[in-house]
């Protein structure tokens, strides 16, 4: 037999053999060598414990879809839920499993600085899924779960209809476009409370019930401005948005229409040179108000 350390192609005739060069491990920048299968954790939602800052929010282990392998842990600080939420997920998992399908969780609880992050990502342009502000997210009151909705091994149509019997609700009907992946655990409760006051409402209250107080200057003086800029839009444009304070894709769709009719970077970003276009704009509108043009200026366009 042939002794060598060289990995061998074996042939019908067993008295021979082929050498072939072992394959080398490929390696460099930016390659992660995958970890084995075993790295991945069960498909299930476990109870870690209570957690202190909290009210009725447990620390839970469920499947990622971060780290060298998919499946392995969700990092541990957006690992938390309200414990009904907890129960209903490890039911959803029960399920899902016994259908041969698996469930990767990609976010769950967020901080306020979190939030932030992804709210300011969705203002400059580098998300197209609408993010809220601080104070005005599920995800901050630990009742809300994204999902890796296109890889669930039994179609995303069935497990939305799992997820829905449980008491998950998603605020999209599609099950593709952006935000058909974002499910809720609002009870009849806050389902209730959503139809009376609105969805922003809701969120603020529902984070407010846990404790998470968190953010709230800061989503304060941001509301306080985004309703500055809704008003302005509609005093020198005549838009007719809504003066909430939330920084939706109305908003946002209102600056970009101003922006391209003023030939600036359209982003819909309230940036410094468009703010400051605003504010020209809405001092000059001011100065119509108390001095009307003469006819002089009429005849010059002004």
């Amino acid at each position: 037999m042939c002794q060598s350390p060289l990995h061998f192609f074996y042939t019908t005739d067993v008295t021979s053999c082929v050498q072939l060069p072992r394959p080398r491990l490929k390696v460099g920048p930016g390659y992660v060598v995958p970890r084995p299968k075993t790295d991945q954790m069960e498909m299930t939602c476990k109870i870690l414990g209570e957690d202190p800052r909290f009210l009725g929010v447990v620390r839970v282990l469920v499947p990622g879809i971060y780290g060298p392998t998919k499946g392995g842990p969700l990092p541990r600080r957006m690992s938390r839920l309200v414990r009904a939420a907890t129960t209903a997920l490890r039911q959803v998992y029960r399920e899902i499993v016994a259908l041969g399908g698996y469930l990767y969780i990609t976010d769950m609880f967020r901080s306020a600085a979190d939030q932030q992050r992804a709210y300011m990502d969705y203002l400059a342009g580098r998300k197209t899924a609408y993010s809220p502000p601080p104070c005005a997210s599920v995800h901050e009151a630990a009742r809300a779960i994204d999902i890796d909705a296109f890889d669930t091994g039994i179609g995303h149509r069935r497990t939305r209809e799992i997820l829905n019997r449980h008491g998950w609700t998603n605020i999209v009907k599609t099950l593709t476009g952006p935000e058909c992946w974002h499910y809720e655990f609002r009870q009849s409760r806050w389902q209730t409370y959503c139809e009376r006051h609105g969805y922003a409402a809701m969120a603020h209250d529902m984070k407010r019930a846990i404790g998470n107080f968190a953010g709230r200057y800061t989503a304060q003086s941001q509301k306080i401005e985004v309703a500055r800029l809704q008003g302005t839009l509609n005093i020198i444009t005549g838009e007719g948005l809504t003066v909430d304070g939330i920084y939706g894709p109305e908003t946002r769709e209102a600056l970009r229409d101003f922006q391209r009719r003023q030939q600036l970077q359209i982003d819909g970003v309230a940036g410094p040179i468009t703010t400051g276009r605003i504010q020209k704009m809405l001092a000059d509108h001011r100065r119509l108000l108390i001095e009307p043009p003469t006819c002089l200026d009429r005849r010059r366009g002004l």
